[in-house]
């Protein structure tokens, strides 16, 4: 056999194969016709569900340290905890559970009963520019069976990590309060010793440039008048850290966003689906029952012959 005859050959099945589809175009259509159907039959039975979008960021602590100078100190924000933890713990079916108790959700609750966790909670560590630093965030996506389930979800999650977040972070904002108040009571036994030097050296009648009780009082004036602005100093370094934006609990950075058209089930692609599988299903319906015609028909004439 010759390319040409080859060729021929190929066009003369694809010839019987149109014919058949031709011949068959009652199934083709009827396949259609029903895969269409039953994508419309799920769009009415299935329930619609409704997202809200939030943008969190996790608590955070504020932190002194020292730079530079003796004395100059710096004042940081450290997250409670890293926000991939904190989305691994959000994920957690005990987190979930709380807020759904919260909420008195019992479908909530029985799905993570028995699945571990819902699906209807997304989340993922997005990474946002603020000013020249790059600042970790979490992009949370909650469904419901209409907007004000879902917001309600979102809003209950939130508050939540609030929570946690705040139990997080006691210890450390206990120590520093701590510290305040241990650093204030220093400033005023500087401030009281200073003011009392400060009355000696005004008092004393000596003036000579050696090494006399007046140069020892001035150098002790010296060391109190540093210690006391360095406290002064650090006094201020830890009420900054003790508010924002260095101490801040976990919160949305803005307003729950909630759908107003259902995100599931998407209609346009169930009908694709529906008339791309309705449209297979017809034409393999075709072919099985040209199959099944020849088959007949072979035995007939093995019968008779």
């Amino acid at each position: 056999m010759n390319e040409n005859d080859m060729v021929q050959d190929d066009e003369i099945s694809l010839f019987d194969l149109w014919e058949k589809l031709k011949d068959g175009w009652r199934y083709v259509v009827g396949g259609t016709v029903l895969g269409l159907a039953g994508a419309g039959a799920a769009l009415m039975n299935l329930p619609p569900k409704y997202e809200a979008v939030a943008v969190v960021q996790v608590g955070q602590v504020g932190q002194v340290g020292q730079v530079g100078q003796v004395g100059q100190v710096k004042v940081t924000g450290q997250p409670v905890e890293p926000p991939v933890q904190a989305v691994e713990r959000m994920k957690t079916p005990a987190f979930q559970r709380r807020v759904a108790e919260v909420l008195g959700d019992q479908k909530w609750l029985d799905e993570v009963a028995h699945s571990g966790a819902t699906k209807d909670i997304s989340l993922q560590v997005i990474k946002a520019t603020v000013g020249a630093e790059q600042v970790p965030l979490i992009e949370m996506r909650v469904n419901g069976g209409s907007p004000a389930q879902s917001q309600k979800k979102a809003e209950a999650a939130i508050a939540q990590l609030i929570k946690i977040h705040g139990e997080l972070a006691k210890p450390a904002l206990n120590r520093m309060r701590s510290d305040l108040a241990l650093t204030r009571e220093k400033l005023a036994a500087a401030e009281r010793d200073l003011d009392s030097l400060n009355k000696l050296v005004a008092a004393a009648g000596i003036k000579d440039d050696r090494f006399t009780q007046l140069a020892l009082m001035t150098s002790l004036r010296i060391q109190k008048e540093s210690e006391t602005f360095s406290q002064r100093q650090m006094i201020m370094a830890l009420e900054t850290a003790l508010e924002a934006p260095a101490t801040q609990p976990a919160k949305a950075i803005e307003e729950v966003f909630i759908s107003d058209k259902p995100v599931s089930p998407k209609k346009t692609l169930l009908l694709a689906l529906g008339l791309i599988g309705g449209l297979l299903a017809g034409v393999v319906a075709v072919f099985f029952v040209d199959a099944w015609r020849r088959a007949r028909a072979q035995r007939l004439n093995s019968t008779s012959a």
